[in-house]
């Protein structure tokens, strides 16, 4: 594989881990509204995961 298609293999899938991650972010925005809430603790453990595993 060349290196431009890996680049933008890499490019394309952090895009679409900003998409998770703003997902993710409205959907406790949305809990809030709501009254549910979420223990901001999992939320962030969560997120650190998601950033970890993209660097490996």
């Amino acid at each position: 594989m060349e290196a431009t298609a890996r680049k933008t293999d890499f490019i394309d899938s952090m895009e679409e881990n900003q998409k998770d991650v703003r997902k993710m972010v409205m959907d406790s925005y949305r809990d809030i509204e709501k009254g549910k809430g979420r223990d901001y603790k999992e939320f962030f453990a969560e997120l650190e995961s998601r950033y970890r595993n993209a660097n490996a």
